[in-house]
């Protein structure tokens, strides 16, 4: 892509010949037509198709309600995105990363608690819901989290002795309802020791 600086092209929007104009963020960018060539429409292509319709889905209604639309602003200006609405489909569509904390000494008892971090760049995550289950996947305990000030990390306490859990689900606040697993072989250890005894 180029950009055209010329007084000629300012104004020009949309497909010259083998060109397309376009104008961003006050720039006129000149690339070439794309060329479309005989490619399948396989599944994958049709489920980020899908994925990306929901976030345009999910950015024009967040764009109705003016507390959200302010949010977004902010992020766009953090983020540096053209606009709020740009900002409202990243956050849709960029996952949040999710680490357990152990202490040393875990055994999955009753008073126990481990320290989850889930975060997502500038984008706020403040409730989760926590679920551990067994190898098969049945829930064995639940519980819903919320997050103290800035910080991006949630206290889960065992309420009861949890020796057979196999992992850890959770389900965040997120726009679409976002869900990660983590195995509890994958629990961390950290260096100092952030859970508390």
């Amino acid at each position: 892509m180029a950009e055209a600086t010329s007084t000629l092209h300012r104004h020009i929007r949309g497909a010259v010949g083998d060109f397309i104009f376009r104008n961003y963020n006050g720039k006129t960018i000149v690339s070439l037509r794309p060329v479309y060539k005989n490619e399948t429409n396989t599944e994958a292509r049709r489920l980020a198709r899908d994925r990306f319709r929901e976030a345009a889905n999910y950015a024009s209604n967040a764009m109705e309600n003016p507390k959200q639309k302010a949010y977004y602003q902010q992020k766009a200006r953090q983020l540096k995105l053209p606009n709020p609405y740009t900002a409202a489909i990243t956050d849709y569509l960029r996952k949040a990363k999710a680490v357990a904390f152990k202490p040393s000494s875990f055994s999955a008892r009753k008073g126990e608690t481990i320290i989850l971090r889930i975060s997502k760049t500038v984008f706020k995550i403040s409730r989760i819901k926590a679920m551990l289950c067994d190898q098969q996947g049945n829930v064995l305990s639940e519980q819903h989290l919320t997050t103290t000030g800035d910080q991006k990390l949630f206290y889960l306490k065992f309420t009861d002795d949890f020796p057979d859990f196999d992992k850890l689900k959770i389900t965040t606040d997120e726009p679409g309802d976002q869900e990660y697993a983590i195995h509890r072989s994958a629990f961390i250890i950290p260096s100092l020791e952030l859970v508390p005894q």
